[in-house]
């Protein structure tokens, strides 16, 4: 009786929309936790006054939210569900990206001034890594940055739009946010994700940015954080 009755009520609602709730509703204790620990709990001291505001308000709105979140889904109002379901992805998303500058604002606080530097450095070798490479894999690949014609050269890398024919895609050509995101794989997964190197060129591209990447992140930052933590 009660299987029957639960399966019902998550039919009406929408199992989609429901899931979708019960994931937010995680995201919110994760965020909670976090936002907890950086204004009320170990890391309060560390991180400058206006961080620790934001994290206030982050745990007031984030109980609002999801409270409202709760009783669109119980009174099924799907619409309002929905619209409601990307306002507070976006808040969490916001609320991230504050949490994010708390954390680099905490191993900026609380370590010497070459940490800090060395830190800096890490994460300004990472964005060169990724903008460096994201011009070369456009410059090699055709159509590429020249306004001419390359349509009898072979393709560097081959894009999922590029291999099948896909619905509304049969005239796609990768532009500059293609080969940036592909940098930027490649710099943090350490191998192609969607788009596949053809060439020996590509590859050896690929190699040394991802080598680059291994060293900047693993090795110098590894060291910058372990001498944060106190170790030897």
């Amino acid at each position: 009786m009660f299987a029957s009755a639960t399966k019902s009520a998550l039919r009406n609602r929408g199992h989609s929309l429901t899931v979708v709730v019960l994931i937010l509703f995680a995201i919110s204790l994760a965020q909670g936790a976090i936002s907890y620990t950086m204004t009320l709990g170990a890391l309060r001291g560390l991180l400058p006054s206006d961080v620790s505001l934001f994290g206030r308000g982050l745990i007031v709105l984030r109980v609002g939210l999801v409270a409202a979140l709760c009783l669109l889904w119980l009174f099924k109002l799907k619409h309002a569900l929905f619209r409601l379901i990307i306002l507070v992805n976006a808040w969490f998303t916001l609320g991230l990206l504050g949490q994010t500058s708390g954390l680099i604002a905490t191993l900026f606080g609380s370590g010497s001034p070459a940490v800090r530097t060395l830190l800096l450095d890490v994460g300004l070798m990472a964005v060169s890594n990724i903008l460096i490479f994201s011009i070369w894999y456009w410059i090699i690949d055709p159509p590429g940055v020249e306004e001419v014609t390359r349509a009898g050269e072979p393709w560097e890398f081959l894009f999922p739009q590029r291999g099948s024919s896909l619905p509304h895609y049969e005239s796609w050509s990768p532009l500059y946010a293609d080969y940036l995101f592909l940098a930027f794989t490649t710099s943090y997964a350490f191998s192609p994700t969607d788009a596949l190197p053809l060439t020996r060129r590509a590859k050896l591209l690929m190699l040394l940015q991802a080598a680059i990447s291994v060293v900047t992140l693993t090795a110098i930052a590894g060291s910058a954080i372990n001498i944060l933590a106190g170790g030897k």
